[in-house]
C-alpha cells in the first residue's frame, strides 16, 4: 500500500474527479496512522511531501482539505517528535494556502474585513495543538514551534487574542519551556509597537502585572516580570539585554534584583503617561512588597525616579 499511495502522488493526474483524490488521502490517512513500525520513516515522510504538493496544486475540494487539516492535525499529536514536526510543516501549509486562513489580525489594509468568531475559533483550536506540543515535546520541539509560533499568530489572529494566549502560557504553571515562551512574547510585543500599537501593549502589561506578582516562587516571578518589561520596551539598549535575562531564569542574586529595577523603571517612565496609572503600577507592587523582596527595592527605585527631574 505504501508503494501505491507514494506512486499516486507523485503521478497525481490533473484532470480528474474529487474521488480519486479523496481515495489517496484516505489511504495516506490509514498509512500515516498505523503504528511506526508499520511504516518506515523514509516512507512516512515522503508521503507527507506529497501530500502537501497535493493541496498546493490547487486542485483538492475543500473537504479534501479539511480531510487534509484534520490528518496533519492528528500527526502533530503523534509521541514520535521527528514524525510530529513532519506533519507540522502539512498542517502550516493546510493553514496558509487559505482554505483555513482567516483575516490577519494586524493587516495593512485598513479596509481588510476582520476575522469572522467562527474562524478565529477554528484556528485557535489549530494553535492549541501547537501550544501542546510546546509543553509535552522535547526542547529541541519547543525550539522550533516557538520559532515560528509569533508569525503564526500575526497572521491568523486578532491582537487581544494573541495578548490573551501568549501571556497566559507564559505564565502557566505547566510550562516547562518558559524561556522559549520568552522570545514568543518579545516578538508579539515587538509586532505591536512595529505597527503602530504600542498603547495596547501598555495596556495589557498594566492589566497583568497583578498576574505576574502572585507568581511562585518570588525568583521566578522576578524573572517573569522582568521578562515582560523588556518585551515592553521600545528602547535597543533594553531589548539587547533579553538573551542575558533569559539566561538568568530562576535565580535570585543581587543582579537580578538589579536587572528587574532597570526594566521595570525604564518602562515606567517611557509607557506611563498618565498620573493615574503610574499609581496604579506603585500599588501593584506596595501590595505584595516586604523588606527585601524584590518588590520593595523596586519601591525604593521609583521614590529615587521621582526626585530626577526628567531630561
Amino acid at each position: 500500500m505504501c508503494a501505491v499511495a507514494f506512486y499516486l502522488i507523485e503521478n497525481y493526474p490533473a484532470d480528474v474527479g474529487p474521488e480519486f483524490s479523496s481515495g489517496i488521502i484516505q489511504m495516506c490517512g490509514v498509512m500515516l496512522s498505523e503504528n511506526e513500525g508499520s511504516t518506515p520513516s523514509v516512507i512516512y515522510h515522503c508521503v507527507l511531501r506529497g501530500l502537501e504538493r497535493l493541496l498546493l496544486s490547487e486542485q483538492l475540494s475543500q473537504p479534501d482539505c479539511e480531510a487534509l487539516v484534520k490528518l496533519s492535525v492528528d500527526r502533530v499529536n503523534v509521541l514520535s517528535p521527528h514524525r510530529a514536526m513532519a506533519a507540522l510543516g502539512l498542517m502550516l501549509s493546510c493553514m496558509y494556502t487559505g482554505k483555513e486562513k482567516v483575516s490577519p489580525g494586524r493587516s495593512a489594509d485598513p479596509h481588510s474585513a476582520a476575522p469572522d468568531s467562527e474562524s478565529v475559533i477554528v484556528a485557535m483550536e489549530r494553535v492549541s495543538v501547537l501550544f501542546d506540543r510546546i509543553r509535552k515535546g522535547f526542547p529541541f520541539e519547543a525550539r522550533v514551534v516557538t520559532r515560528i509560533l509569533p508569525q503564526f499568530l500575526d497572521d491568523f489572529f486578532p491582537p487581544q487574542d494573541v495578548m490573551n494566549k501568549v501571556i497566559g502560557e507564559f505564565l502557566s504553571n505547566q510550562q516547562p519551556y518558559p524561556q522559549f515562551m520568552a522570545k514568543v512574547l518579545y516578538k508579539v510585543f515587538q509586532s505591536l509597537h512595529t505597527t503602530g500599537q504600542s498603547s495596547m501593549v501598555r495596556d495589557w502589561v498594566m492589566l497583568s502585572l497583578s498576574n505576574f506578582t502572585q507568581r511562585t516562587p518570588i525568583a521566578m516571578a522576578m524573572w517573569s516580570l522582568s521578562c515582560f518589561f523588556v518585551s515592553a520596551s521600545t528602547s535597543q539598549w533594553i531589548s539587547g539585554i533579553l538573551p542575558h535575562i533569559i539566561s538568568r531564569m530562576g535565580k535570585s542574586e543581587q543582579v537580578d534584583f538589579n536587572l528587574f529595577c532597570l526594566v521595570a523603571i525604564d518602562f515606567y517612565r517611557h509607557q506611563i503617561d498618565e498620573e493615574l496609572d503610574r499609581r496604579a503600577f506603585q500599588s501593584i507592587f506596595e501590595v505584595v512588597s516586604s523588606p527585601g523582596n524584590p518588590y520593595h527595592h523596586l519601591l525604593t527605585c521609583l521614590q529615587s525616579v521621582h526626585k530626577i527631574t526628567p531630561c
